[in-house]
């Protein structure tokens, strides 16, 4: 009888099986995990550059707290993921 560790094992082995699977013509998961951190820097800059140069006050704060939470929301995105595809 398999013990309970490897009964809850088996799907999170799956799971990652079938996104490493998934991601395979694009690289790999570590490949598309770069490029989606990437894209979220570049998205971050874009709202900081934004808010550099708007001068108008309210727009300028409200684009540099975006940029902020962008940069945070993708780092804890990130994090899972590399989490849970490297375990």
């Amino acid at each position: 009888m398999p013990s309970f560790e490897n009964t809850c094992d088996r799907p999170a082995e799956m799971t990652r099986t079938v996104l490493e699977a998934s991601f395979a013509p694009w690289g790999g998961s570590r490949i598309c995990t770069d490029a989606y951190e990437s894209s979220i820097q570049a998205m971050a800059d874009l709202h900081l550059t934004v808010a550099k140069t708007v001068r108008l006050e309210p727009v300028s704060s409200f684009a540099t707290t975006w940029a902020d939470a962008t940069r945070d929301i993708g780092a804890a995105q990130l994090s899972a993921a590399r989490w849970y595809l490297d375990a």
